[in-house]
């Protein structure tokens, strides 16, 4: 009977053993797939920002402070902050894989309202004739 238990806790061992080898390979397949996306929406950040004529990267630090992928789509804050100074501003990006690569969609200023246009042929909120307000005099009719 000790040589039966004997052997069942060897086996016990061993599959508890292969358990926990499975699983350790299982997170590290995940967290790779997982690092490689954050590394490539970085890239893809970086490739949009140093394409453009309009801003001048070589006065500020950028930190991706966070990235969160959901399928196909993803999101990522970058913090700017200008060197040498106090002042940051936080751009939140939207992103799409298409195909193999990450590709920025849009870049919106985090807490600031979502740009909308008006709905066609209407004022936009606070416009004149919001709340009572006219138009200057001889302006033509909006409607």
């Amino acid at each position: 009977m000790s040589n039966r238990k004997s052997r069942e806790a060897i086996q016990m061992k061993r599959w508890s053993g292969i358990c926990a080898l499975t699983f350790v390979c299982v997170f590290a397949i995940g967290c790779k797939k997982q690092m490689k996306d954050e590394d490539a929406i970085r890239a893809s950040i970086e490739k949009r920002l140093t394409s453009r004529t309009d801003i001048n990267l070589g006065v500020m630090d950028r930190e991706v402070k966070q990235v969160s992928v959901n399928g196909d789509k993803a999101t990522a804050q970058v913090e700017f902050r200008l060197k040498g100074g106090d002042a940051k501003m936080d751009i939140e990006y939207q992103l799409e894989r298409q195909g193999g690569d990450w590709v920025v969609l849009s870049g919106q200023p985090m807490g600031a309202p979502p740009i909308m246009p008006p709905d066609a042929g209407q004022m936009p909120p606070g416009g004149p004739n919001s709340q009572d307000q006219q138009m200057p005099t001889g302006h033509p009719p909006t409607n």
